[in-house]
This record gives structure tokens, C-alpha cells and sequence, in this order.
């Protein structure tokens, strides 16, 4: 955890919750649309070219690894708010906002999966374009509070998809 605080003018403090309401209520907003159609038009948008044990199987396992992800992110984050700090160990090394990327690339396409919609993955889609425009302003506010260092993690990490970060991590270990 780091704390600096780079620019003449104080960062306007953000709430802990940052973009979170906003995306939560616009990304259920969203979802809403293709699983009416979906549970409308059943079974025509089911995935039939995989067994329903399986993607319920699956669902559970990428709920739980997105719950435990989301978990293990608030606790760290929500330690550093209060202490002035940003977190930049553990899943905060695979990306910059595990929060957001456990709903987007576990918890959700889990739910999907069990749901057995293949229009409701319209839904993960839809909230990472939203979030990358969403965090734009959680990064504004952290550059702003902790200044170069923040900017340096933010070169080296991904923001939101870890794929990135192990790709790099292949590269170092290769001979």
C-alpha cells in the first residue's frame, strides 16, 4: 500500500463505493433486457451444444471464484480507504479494479451459464465497455491523490481484464 500525495491541489475525496452504484444499477438495468427475451423466447437463445450439468457445474465454479475474488478485493481496498492508501499487492497485481473485473469476468457469465442464455453474455460485454468508461474517473482521482506511483502501477497493470498481466508474466519467465 502506498500514500503520496502528488499535486498542489488536495484530491477531492471519493466515496469508497467509487463508481460502483452507478455501475451496479445501469449494469442491472441492462441485463434485465436480454434475459426477458431470453426466458421469453425459451428455449430458442438456450446454449444447446453443451450439457446443462456442465454449464451449471461451471456457473458455480466461476461464481464462488468470482465471490472469493470480490471478497479478498473489498477487505483489501476497503482497509486502504480508510488509511489513505491504495492497494497494489495481491489481486490488485493481476488488475487495477478486481472489484468490478470479478462480477464482469466470473460472477456474472456463472450466473449466465446456469441461466443457460447464450444472449444473456450481451450482459458482461455491455458492463466492460461500461466500466472502462466508468473507472475513468476513479483513475482521475487516484492519480490526483497519489500522483507518479499511482500512474506508474496503472502503466504496469491491466485495468480491468488480468489477461495482460499473465501474458507479461509468461514473457519474463520465458529463457
Amino acid at each position: 500500500m502506498k500514500q503520496i500525495q502528488d499535486s498542489d491541489e488536495p484530491a477531492q475525496k471519493m466515496s469508497r463505493w467509487g463508481v460502483g452504484p452507478v455501475f451496479v444499477v445501469l449494469s442491472i438495468l441492462f441485463s434485465i433486457v436480454p434475459l426477458s427475451i431470453s426466458y421469453y423466447f425459451f428455449p430458442f437463445f438456450k446454449i444447446k451444444f453443451i450439457p446443462q450439468i456442465v454449464l451449471t457445474i461451471s456457473g458455480i465454479i466461476f461464481i464462488l471464484t468470482g465471490l472469493t475474488i470480490f471478497v479478498i478485493s473489498y477487505f483489501a481496498v476497503d482497509r486502504a480507504y480508510y488509511q489513505g492508501k491504495f492497494v497494489n499487492h495481491g489481486v490488485y497485481r493481476c488488475c487495477r479494479h478486481p472489484l468490478y473485473a470479478s462480477w464482469v469476468v466470473f460472477t456474472v457469465p456463472g450466473i449466465i451459464m446456469i441461466v443457460n442464455s447464450w444472449l444473456g453474455f450481451t450482459a458482461p460485454v455491455f458492463m466492460y465497455f461500461l466500466l472502462r468508461k466508468l473507472v475513468q474517473k476513479e483513475e482521475t482521482y487516484m492519480e490526483q491523490k497519489f500522483g507518479e506511483e499511482y500512474r506508474e502501477y496503472k502503466r504496469k497493470i491491466p485495468c480491468l481484464l488480468p489477461f495482460g498481466f499473465f501474458r507479461k508474466k509468461l514473457k519474463r519467465e520465458k529463457p
